[in-house]
């Protein structure tokens, strides 16, 4: 049987899911966990942002650990932190698609 997380540990979990709870940074997250790598420039396409609105969504989601940015050349680099970033983007989709979520805020 698993032990009842800690009080500590729900926080950061609502913590990381409010990070991810954003159209553009959702977005860069999906097509980060489907194309594996993809520059800066990319991501702010793939989320329809202007270049200052994709920088600030990439510093949240890289202050957040979710993304590790390398640079190559004059590009930055965006990967997935780990496989557990896409899992949880993946099946939260999945999950939307089936119709199992009704918004009732």
């Amino acid at each position: 049987m698993k032990r009842a997380p800690r009080h500590d540990d729900i926080a950061s979990t609502v913590a990381l899911l409010a990070v991810m709870a954003h159209p553009a940074r959702l977005s860069m997250l999906l097509a980060l966990s489907r194309e594996g790598a993809l520059s800066a420039g990319e991501l702010t396409t793939r989320a329809s942002l202007e270049q200052s609105a994709a920088s600030h969504q990439l510093r949240v989601l890289r202050d957040a650990r979710l993304v590790s940015a390398t640079r190559e050349g004059r590009r930055v680099i965006y990967r997935l932190a780990d496989r557990h970033v896409a899992h949880i983007v993946e099946d939260a989709l999945s999950h939307a698609r089936e119709g199992a979520f009704v918004d009732s805020a």
